[in-house]
């Protein structure tokens, strides 16, 4: 069984925000999520998983970077700010959430709702 995607509606209003205002972070966030994903379908546990654009955060979240991000359709994209797109991958259930997308200046308010949200999807599947 391979891993669903399962956005939030923060995530997908950050999403277009950046996608529009930040759009080659964005593009290079994406590509790691994608390789995130890839990897996720063939390891036996989501911690399994490393790269170096994963940070681990609280209660499981781990957060998606932009680094290694450098090309744009063969251009080079030049530096890129720090941005953060943070995910939660639910073994049992086989669903990656994406919880929301920031700068690093926002990081402690990204973290603070990401965690709000995976103590909701705890409480959901133990219930």
């Amino acid at each position: 069984m391979s891993w669903q995607l399962e956005p939030t509606d923060q995530y997908l209003r950050d999403a277009k925000r950046y996608a529009k205002k930040h759009p080659d972070e964005f593009l290079a966030v994406m590509e790691n999520l994608e390789k995130y994903v890839a990897a996720l379908g063939v390891a036996a546990h989501p911690r399994l998983v490393q790269f170096g654009f994963l940070h681990e955060e609280p209660k499981g979240i781990r957060a998606i970077d932009q680094s290694g991000g450098g090309l744009a359709n063969g251009k080079k994209r030049g530096k890129l700010d720090q941005t953060r797109l943070y995910t939660y991958a639910a073994l049992e259930s086989k669903v990656l959430h994406i919880l929301c997308m920031g700068s690093k200046t926002d990081q402690a308010k990204e973290i603070r709702y990401a965690t709000s949200v995976v103590d909701s999807i705890r409480k959901d599947s133990e219930g």
